[in-house]
């Protein structure tokens, strides 16, 4: 969760942001939010679905997301 909230701070520009705070209010634009989806792609090493990207909106969320996509799949 930690290095989400900080690519989070880091790529919007703020100085910190709470995990049930919500990006959009925090400020983001949509090339931030872009911005932010590109750069969490890198920093984890998953392709993130546009749909469910836009669906998280709070750092928790987010975090969720990346949990559930670098799962190991079942064969």
């Amino acid at each position: 969760m930690e290095r989400v909230i900080h690519l989070i701070s880091e790529v919007g520009g703020i100085g910190s942001i709470s995990p049930d705070a919500g990006i959009y209010e925090a400020g983001f634009s949509s090339v931030r939010v872009l911005e932010l989806l590109l750069a969490l792609e890198g920093e984890f090493g998953v392709s993130i679905p546009d749909q469910q990207f836009m669906a998280a909106r709070t750092p928790r969320e987010i975090f969720g997301l990346l949990e559930r996509l670098q799962e190991p799949k079942a064969a």
